[in-house]
């Protein structure tokens, strides 16, 4: 619950704040408190802004640069504000997650993987938190970047933005699982703002994604180490890449959205970058969207009236660049499905290698499948290959049989039983630590271990009185400054 006038009026104020957030959400440990945040505002290439109606223009420093008029009701500082508020709820929102995993552990290097993401995660939020504060400095940016402190991950009014950051994690195939499909949207969604219209924001993006890369390079080995160890039934691991495939592909937004178009036009977020050297966007845009989804989109341009959203004059038979702009999701979600589809078939050949003969492969879901809103695929029924499923009844059934269920997490406890039933990591992912380049800007150093107080640690917002109290009315017999609280548990009043 957001109060209904921001205490944050600067950086400063974020900062002190951030305390008191640690502590609310358990993360009081020196591991915590002993690293060093920044703010680090990488060089970009050039100064150009490079897509949309703005094209060519410098790079938008602030306010005073960004361009005048409405897109959908709202104004430009309105409609970045709000983005880089969804970014940084994401990250905070990871580490809620992630949190209550340290007893159970694998081994020391899970802990270290678990302790750099969280650190990473925290430090992303904090550089959103800059961004709303020091570049954007509204009142709805201020009010955005305290919202980013008092939101949590669950359910309720102060429930996290996005439903993916608001279900539990509960053991480390999730956390790998976590990793493997929500960390790599992230990458996503970094690399398109990294080439934004907005200077901080692709200095923001430039650095983040250095430390992102670990993180997807830790969810694709955590499911290698999960396959090499033996002892994981692949049927139980095919459970949780049917649970969080979909969400990974629905964090990319609607297929066809309204938001995408006025993203490329306002030069924020455009089509995603070529991998190789080649670019695909002269190629017919066929090559470029998931075939199902172009088969779909296609279908629908040429049967809209069956639509309540027309799908018209989308330009599906020319090459990539002239697409309708409110495809671009569909695009770009593509790119996550493909990189994904290697890491699949490096999965099924280990698979090969380590489980017995006619042991099944892992199948990477349909980007159909299992879709909420604002996908076009929400509430439509189709199986993990994207074929149609005949009625809801069936379908229902067909979730109940593939997702995780309390059966499985019995037969999961006999698992994670055994010391080596993930195996270990054939080279250390956080081995070196992530470079500040030379050429990179280094602000607000802080190691929150010499803070003894804060302004904001007992004033706390309407949002904390109101878990206060609940833990009160619990009878909770721990506060959020209990030295006898367990290591990285949530706080009491978290775990109601």
């Amino acid at each position: 619950m957001v109060a209904s006038k921001a205490e944050i009026r600067s950086f400063d104020d974020f900062r002190e704040y951030s305390l008191w957030y640690l502590r609310d959400v358990g993360l009081t440990v020196p591991e915590i408190l002993g690293n060093e945040f920044k703010i680090v505002l990488a060089k970009p290439k050039d100064d150009e802004i490079e897509f949309g109606d703005f094209a060519g223009q410098k790079r938008f420093r602030g306010p005073e640069d960004f361009p005048d008029g409405e897109w959908n009701g709202r104004s430009y500082i309105e409609i970045l504000a709000n983005l880089a508020n969804i970014q940084g709820d994401t990250e905070f929102g990871s580490n809620e997650q992630q949190v209550g995993l340290w007893e159970s552990a694998p081994s020391d290097y899970d802990r270290k993987i678990l302790l750099s993401v969280i650190n990473e995660e925290f430090r992303h939020g904090w550089q959103m938190g800059f961004f709303e504060t020091d570049v954007i400095r509204t009142e709805e940016a201020f009010t955005a970047a305290q919202s980013l402190l008092e939101r949590r991950s669950g359910s309720g009014e102060d429930a996290r933005l996005l439903g993916a950051f608001n279900n539990p994690i509960k053991d480390w195939i999730g956390m790998y699982s976590f990793l493997e499909f929500m960390d790599r949207d992230g990458g996503s969604q970094l690399t398109l703002l990294a080439r934004s219209a907005v200077m901080d924001l692709t200095r923001s993006m430039l650095f983040m994604l250095r430390e992102e890369a670990k993180h997807l390079r830790s969810g694709e080995q955590g499911f290698e180490r999960m396959i090499r160890g033996g002892k994981l039934p692949i049927e139980l691991l095919q459970k949780y890449v049917n649970l969080f495939a979909p969400l990974g592909y629905d964090l990319h937004g609607g297929e066809r959205s309204t938001n995408a178009l006025i993203y490329y036009k306002l030069g924020l977020k455009g089509f995603y970058p070529s991998p190789g050297r080649e670019s695909y966007l002269e190629r017919p845009a066929r090559e470029a969207f998931d075939r199902q989804l172009f088969e779909d989109l296609a279908h629908r341009e040429l049967n809209n009236r069956d639509h309540g959203y027309k799908f018209v004059d989308l330009n599906l038979n020319g090459p990539t660049q002239d697409i309708n702009k409110e495809l671009l999701n569909g695009i770009t979600v593509t790119f996550y499905k493909r990189a994904l589809e290697s890491h699949f078939q490096k999965f099924n050949d280990l698979i090969k290698q380590h489980h017995p003969t006619g042991t099944p492969e892992l199948v990477l879901p349909s980007i159909r499948f299992h879709r909420d809103r604002p996908s076009i695929y929400a509430g439509e029924c189709y199986d993990i290959h994207g074929k149609p499923i005949e009625s809801q009844a069936v379908y229902e059934r067909y979730i109940a049989d593939n997702l995780p269920s309390e059966n499985d997490q019995a037969r999961l406890q006999e698992v994670f039983a055994e010391p080596d039933w993930i195996a270990p990591p054939e080279m250390d992912v956080y081995k070196t630590p992530t470079k500040v380049q030379s050429t990179d800007e280094v602000l607000y150093q802080t190691v929150f271990g010499d803070r003894r107080s804060t302004r904001y640690t007992f004033n706390l917002s309407t949002a904390a009185e109101k878990r206060e109290q609940e833990a009160r009315k619990s009878k909770a017999t721990k506060s959020s400054g209990d030295e006898g609280q367990a290591f990285w548990a949530f706080m009491d009043s978290e775990t109601d």
